[in-house]
Formats: structure tokens, C-alpha cells, sequence
């Protein structure tokens, strides 16, 4: 039989524990919602969980509801260079391109490796592409036309999400890839059985990953480094010519 000071051990015990699996709980909590949210860097006219903070970023919950409102808030940087592989799959076969894209200002630049070796160099401000393959070899400008300089870099626009219908948003979310990039993740459906996938640097506001199924089988996949300064010449082309 316990005594008084026995029975007054065992209580002050079990409140201890008590009080120690709530702190953890507590603690798992805040742990599993942060990886729910992300904290924008331009959030101002957004309504997050923290409320009205003065303009400051405001923590949004990543869903398919709002995820259209929290890529809208992202902008790319005005200079990076990055590489970049996209894949592309068929039956029966896939092939490799290897990029390099460079962007300032109006001006993207994409060197392309092609299959038997050769770079492809395009430069593009969306109205005139300037074309030439290999170490110096001739330049030719012809008109851009419907190319843009998304489809050079052979990536898909994931600024087509905004003008999506929210029923085509299967699924919305915060990710951090293995690299360790914070990204927004959105996967949307299609009529024709294709699904596409997009993961966007929350901190760059850049397309990191994209994939397209069809009938569940991957038929595109593209996956991006992290940006880093473009050299000064990147926009000098053989003949000496400086695009500004």
C-alpha cells in the first residue's frame, strides 16, 4: 500500500508525464504545418493564416484553391544563367537534350547539344531569334514568331496554371526536393488522359522540374539547376555584335 508521500510521488509522476506528451505533441504539430506552408516574398494583397501583418510575407496554405494566388505573387529573375536536361519519351525509344539558358532582361539565350554533338545557339527577345551552331559559325536572325523563349529552353509555360479552371488542379502543395529547393508543387489534369506536373522555386520563381504523363506513362520530363550569375558575353554574338 502506498503512503501519502507515495501516492503524492505518483501523481506529481504522471502530471510530469502528462505535460511531456502534450509539449511533443504540441511540438509535432507546429513541425508537420510548417512543411504546409510557405512563406512568400511578396505576399502584399494576400490574406494568409497570420492575418493582416502590415504588407509583411504572410504564410499561405498551398492548395489547389490558392495555389493560382500564390504563383501569381512569383516573379523570375531578371539575370540567371542555369542548365538544364529535358527527356522525352516514346514508345519504343526517349532522347536527351542538354541546355543552357541564359537570361537578361528581354533577351533569353539557349545552347542546345544535339544529338551528334553540334550546339545549337539560339538568342531571342521574342520578336527576332538569332541562329547559330557550333564555335563561330554564321548567324542567322529570323523572325520569332510563335516561338518563344519558353519554347526554345523546350519547356512548358507554367504560367498557363493562372488561366487554368480550378477543376483542372488536381492536387496543390509545398515540396522540398531532394536538392533541398523550397518548391510549389501543382499537378493538373487534361481531357485527354494527360496529366502535367510542375514544381516552382519558391525563392527564384523558376520552372525547377516539370513532367508530363499520358495514360499515367511519362512522355516529357525536365529538371533544372540552381541559377547563378550569366557572364558578361553571354549576349555577344560571333560576329561581335552586343545585344542589349
Amino acid at each position: 500500500m502506498r503512503t501519502i508521500r507515495g501516492w503524492r510521488h505518483y501523481w506529481l509522476a504522471m502530471g510530469l508525464l502528462c505535460a511531456v506528451t502534450l509539449s511533443l505533441s504540441l511540438g509535432a504539430r507546429l513541425i508537420f504545418r510548417r512543411t504546409a506552408r510557405i512563406t512568400l516574398p511578396d505576399s502584399i494583397g494576400l490574406t494568409g493564416s497570420s492575418g493582416d501583418n502590415g504588407g509583411a510575407a504572410v504564410p499561405l496554405d498551398v492548395t489547389p484553391d490558392t495555389v493560382q494566388a500564390v504563383i501569381a505573387t512569383l516573379s523570375r529573375p531578371p539575370r540567371y544563367r542555369r542548365a538544364a536536361t529535358v527527356r522525352r519519351t516514346w514508345s519504343g525509344g526517349e532522347r536527351d537534350a542538354r541546355l543552357v539558358v541564359t537570361v537578361s532582361g528581354r533577351w533569353t539565350r539557349v545552347d542546345r547539344t544535339l544529338p551528334d554533338g553540334t550546339t545549337r545557339h539560339a538568342v531571342t527577345d521574342g520578336g527576332t531569334t538569332y541562329l547559330w551552331y557550333g564555335d563561330g559559325g554564321t548567324v542567322v536572325a529570323v523572325p520569332a514568331g510563335s516561338v518563344s523563349a519558353d519554347n526554345e529552353q523546350l519547356i512548358p509555360t507554367y504560367e498557363d496554371v493562372l488561366r487554368l479552371p480550378r477543376a483542372r488542379i488536381a492536387l496543390a502543395d509545398y515540396h522540398r526536393i531532394e536538392s533541398g529547393i523550397d518548391c510549389i508543387y501543382v499537378e493538373t489534369t487534361q481531357e485527354d488522359s494527360r496529366k502535367e506536373r510542375y514544381w516552382i522555386g519558391v525563392s527564384t520563381g523558376l520552372l525547377v522540374a516539370a513532367e508530363m504523363l499520358l495514360d499515367e506513362n511519362s512522355i516529357y520530363w525536365m529538371e533544372a539547376a540552381e541559377p547563378e550569375e550569366p557572364p558578361p558575353d553571354a549576349f555577344t554574338l560571333p560576329d561581335g555584335t552586343a545585344l542589349s
